[in-house]
């Protein structure tokens, strides 16, 4: 990692939520999350991704029910000084795998005391921001088409 990042270890705040779905019931959640909710949809890897607020909710797709599909959920919390974190929780006792670069920043995952998964997320600096197309779309009733530039909206 770069000399650059934080050291202090502190949760900035929520980056985004992931939660599973059983995968018979994609257009149940597409509506409920469009039209129910009236959030933006966005592309985001192979899942559905929808923002809310500044936050990102992903939904992922479970092909069988009760096979540790429900895992997949976890709690994305964004930091600055990733690796004093890392080193603070398992210093703790705490299960913390070790951080890793990946495309958004540097990361590792840890468990809290019951178990929940937490991905602990140090975005990357935005100095060379990649281009990402942006497609606006209709945005719910009474709201405004939305283009974001963080998040390509799904069309």
């Amino acid at each position: 990692m770069s000399a650059r990042l934080p050291v202090e270890g502190v949760v900035q705040g929520v980056h985004h939520v992931q939660l599973s779905y059983p995968a018979h019931l994609q257009t149940q959640m597409e509506r409920f999350y469009s039209d129910g909710l009236g959030l933006p949809r966005i592309v985001h890897a192979q899942v559905l991704a929808y923002l809310a607020g500044a936050q990102r909710i992903d939904l992922v797709p479970r092909s069988t029910a009760g096979l540790g599909g429900e895992r997949l959920g976890h709690l994305a919390l964004q930091v600055a000084g990733v690796e004093a974190l890392q080193q603070r929780l398992q210093a703790q006792g705490a299960t913390a795998l070790a951080v890793v670069r990946v495309a958004e920043g540097w990361r590792f995952y840890a468990k809290d005391p019951a178990g929940n998964t937490l991905e602990l997320l140090q975005p990357a600096p935005l100095a060379a921001p990649r281009p990402r197309p942006a497609v606006a779309t209709q945005g719910a009733v009474g709201q405004p088409a939305m283009a974001d530039s963080a998040w390509a909206v799904a069309a």
